[in-house]
């Protein structure tokens, strides 16, 4: 890493610090007077270390958003603590307004990092002891813990990232932040560096814009309209049947949802053989064995509920009820299909087997399809909502991969919730609750900013959730607005 970008990274340290310590009371209590005038004008904060690179993006912005963007060049701060303040105190009005989002715009230079062993630099390795449960069902696993803010290096995007998203979250936690491509717009984000900042975005859960058409892809968070999605089926596990991303759903986009979803469930079928492990039609999450508590089985309780008959307590009828569009989520119950199964996923899908993601998706999607051949139908990926939850932290990467090649081989979009919905273990390791040794391990089951017990979302997680899917539904779908 040269000098001018160990530079570039420090600043980021430096006045975020800064920043941070001096203002972040005041932006968190506003009167009631500027949070009034600052919703009316509607204002979009871009960070950036090169300013004629940061005008470009501001301008698309403006004209997508319709809001007003104030460009901060980050790079002429020198990173030293009295020309950070100095800078910060000639743009004190940052603290008179709370903006829609924030964009991060980082290595303009063009030069990418040296070292992009990004897991190495931000979490600490080998894992910390994490218990996951308490009682007689108590058990130990090993997760990655993100290290003490003085051990994270900043001569590599991602240190500086790590600083500057924090800090917004603390600031601004209700903006919703992205990460620009350090280019300006209108170029192709194919560089070096651009891969590394996509690649850190996904550990960061936050989008990366791969160009300025995909502004567009967001208007919802920038006009504040709510998409008109119709009716919509919903299969799924427990971030389903918890509902809390659904209701999110519900106050962002106008929309009529059937849920079917079930905690425990998982996407693919335990065991291949169905006459000696069949579905339920009354699938329930204190009934794992066999194969029934799978999508599968909901797909069976949905021509249940179609039907009108054999409805249980609490059901409705759907009959003549029709959905226009489809989410089949899952994948956090199952484990990521070993590669000689990956390999076979042409031949699962044409012989109906649905012990891998392609052939269960498969079979999932042809009932689905037959049933209400107008809808459409994505795929949820799996979110991995903790960056390091398991004695194999990075495994949900596999499996989003794989649920992604297969709704691609299927011909099914894709709403990719480990891109984007995803919760970041990042800013939230359970330090406090223990120390990470197998004596006083870390409570799992205790609530976080994002989450209820480390695993699920709470209300301000869902969000991240629901909001993922209005993008994705809103790129690939025409929708009423």
């Amino acid at each position: 890493m040269n000098k001018k970008h160990f530079a570039k990274a420090l600043i980021a340290i430096t006045f975020f610090t800064i920043f941070t310590t001096a203002i972040a009371a005041s932006c968190h209590h506003d009167n009631d007077k500027a949070d009034g005038q600052a919703n009316n004008k509607g204002h979009i904060i871009l960070y950036t270390d090169d300013f004629m690179t940061g005008v470009s993006w501001k301008e698309e912005i403006e004209a997508v958003s319709g809001m007003e963007v104030h460009v901060f060049d980050f790079g002429k701060a020198k990173g030293r603590s009295k020309q950070a303040v100095d800078y910060f105190r000639a743009n004190n009005h940052l603290q008179h307004f709370r903006p829609k989002a924030v964009f991060f715009q980082i290595g303009c230079d063009g030069k990418p990092d040296a070292d992009s062993n990004y897991e190495n630099i931000l979490f600490d390795h080998p894992t910390g002891e994490v218990c996951t449960l308490t009682g007689k069902m108590a058990r130990n696993k090993r997760i990655a813990v993100s290290k003490k803010d003085h051990d994270i290096a900043v001569n590599n995007f991602a240190g500086a990232l790590y600083f500057m998203i924090r800090t917004q979250r603390i600031l601004h936690r209700d903006a919703r932040a992205f990460i620009l491509p350090p280019v300006k717009s209108g170029l192709a984000a194919n560089t070096a560096a651009c891969r590394q900042l996509e690649q850190l975005a996904n550990m960061f859960c936050i989008p990366f814009l791969q160009s300025n058409k995909e502004l567009k892809d967001y208007a919802f968070l920038w006009n504040g309209g709510r998409p008109d999605f119709g009716k919509m089926l919903i299969i799924g596990d427990s971030y389903c049947e918890q509902r809390r991303w659904i209701n999110s759903l519900e106050q962002i986009a106008k929309v009529e949802v059937v849920n079917l979803g079930v905690t425990s469930a998982s996407m693919r079928d335990h065991f291949e053989d169905r006459v000696s492990y069949p579905y339920s039609k009354n699938p329930v999450k204190t009934d794992c064995n066999g194969n029934r508590n799978t999508l599968g089985c909901q797909i069976l309780k949905l021509h249940r509920m179609l039907s009108g008959k054999n409805l249980l307590a609490g059901e409705q009828s759907l009959q003549g009820w029709k959905p226009d569009i489809i989410l089949v989520e899952g994948g956090g119950n199952d484990f990521a299909d070993k590669p000689a199964v990956e390999a076979q996923y042409g031949q699962h899908i044409q012989n109906d087997i649905r012990t891998s993601f392609a052939g269960a998706l498969s079979y999932l999607t042809k009932d689905l399809h037959a049933t209400f051949p107008n809808a459409k139908i994505f795929i949820v990926v799996s979110a991995g909502l903790y960056y390091g939850h398991t004695d194999n932290p990075f495994e949900y990467m596999e499996k989003a991969r794989q649920q992604r090649k297969a709704a691609k081989m299927l011909g099914y979009p894709t709403i990719d919730w480990d891109k984007d919905g995803r919760l970041s273990f990042i800013y939230n390791n359970s330090a406090g609750t223990g120390n990470g040794t197998k004596a006083k391990p870390y409570r799992y089951n205790q609530p976080t900013d994002e989450t209820i017990d480390l695993l699920h979302p709470n209300d301000y997680g869902a969000l991240f959730l629901a909001e993922s899917a209005v993008h994705w539904i809103t790129k690939h779908h025409n929708v009423k607005k």
